[in-house]
């Protein structure tokens, strides 16, 4: 019987493309594969941050009034508006709110201009 002898398989040389068969360039284009995917995952993960502050900021902004007062209410426990600044800015958003009532009820009380006021004026004019 025949005795067969293994030899060692030769290192890539120049001239000798790499092939998957090779341990090197396996465990590189592996390593090569992890750092893609943790990129695209650090981007993701950004890209989520960024949205969601995004859509919280919109959210108090379009909240009004009292998306604000919340706001601040939120700023003055945790300690970053001391008790004078928060009643200050309470009483500021207050105001406008009141304003803002005021000339609404005032819009809905002036009469509106008619089209018989128009024909009224017309005839006074001849």
């Amino acid at each position: 019987m025949p005795i067969l002898t293994l030899s060692p398989p030769m290192p890539p040389t120049p001239t000798t493309p790499l092939t998957l068969g090779q341990s090197g360039s396996m465990s590189s284009m592996i390593i090569w594969i992890l750092v893609l995917i943790g990129v695209a995952l650090a981007g993701g993960l950004v890209i989520f941050a960024l949205r969601r502050r995004m859509l919280s900021q919109d959210e108090q902004a379009s909240a009004g009034p009292s998306g604000l007062l919340e706001h601040l209410r939120g700023l003055h426990k945790s300690g970053e508006l001391n008790d004078e600044e928060f009643a200050r800015a309470r009483e500021a958003v207050l105001r406008q709110v009141q304003e803002s009532m005021e000339s609404r009820k005032a819009a809905q009380n002036k009469p509106t201009p008619s089209i018989l006021d128009d024909l009224e004026e017309f005839d006074m004019d001849r």
